[in-house]
C-alpha cells in the first residue's frame, strides 16, 4: 500500500506538470536547486535522525525520498514560481496556502501510513516552518539566477 501511495503522488505531480507545462523551461534551474536543497535536508535529517522513509521505491537509497526530492519538490517549485504573486503580501499568502497543503499531506502520510516516520522530537510544525522558509529560498534563487542569465 505504501509503495502505491508513492506512485499515486508521482502520477499526480506529473499530471499537474503536464497540464501546466507551458513556459516551464525557465523554472527548471530553480527546480533542480530545490531538489538539491531537499536532498541536503534529508542528509541532515538522516544524520540527526529527524525523520526516515520506511518504504522506498529504491530500497538501496536509504537517506532520501526519491519521490519527494526528485519529483514532488521540483514540480511544486515550478508550479509555485510560475504562478507566484508579485507583491510580498501575495507571496506570503501563496506560501501559506502551499505550505499548509503540503504539510497536511505530509502529516497524513506520517500519521496513517508507514512511508514517513518522525523521530527525536521532530513534528509536523517543524516541517511547516521548513516548507514555508523554503519557498522564499527557492524563489530567491530563481530571481538571482534569472537576473544572471
Amino acid at each position: 500500500m505504501e509503495i502505491l501511495i508513492q506512485y499515486v503522488i508521482i502520477a499526480a505531480s506529473l499530471i499537474a506538470l503536464f497540464f501546466d507545462r507551458k513556459g516551464i523551461t525557465k523554472y527548471i534551474p530553480a527546480a533542480m536547486f530545490a531538489s538539491l536543497y531537499a536532498n541536503v535536508w534529508c542528509y541532515i535529517a538522516e544524520h540527526f535522525n529527524l525523520w526516515s522513509y520506511q518504504y522506498k521505491l529504491f530500497p538501496g537509497v536509504r537517506d532520501i525520498s526519491v519521490t519527494a526530492n526528485m519529483i514532488v519538490v521540483p514540480v511544486a517549485v515550478i508550479i509555485w514560481l510560475k504562478h507566484m504573486p508579485k507583491t510580498l503580501k501575495g507571496k506570503f499568502m501563496w506560501a501559506f496556502v502551499w505550505t499548509t497543503g503540503l504539510t497536511l499531506i505530509e502529516f497524513i502520510i506520517e500519521k496513517y501510513t508507514g512511508v514517513l516516520t518522525y523521530h527525536n522530537g521532530y513534528a509536523w510544525y517543524h516541517s511547516y516552518i521548513l516548507w514555508f522558509l523554503s519557498w522564499f529560498i527557492w524563489s530567491g534563487y530563481y530571481l538571482w539566477q534569472s537576473k544572471r542569465c
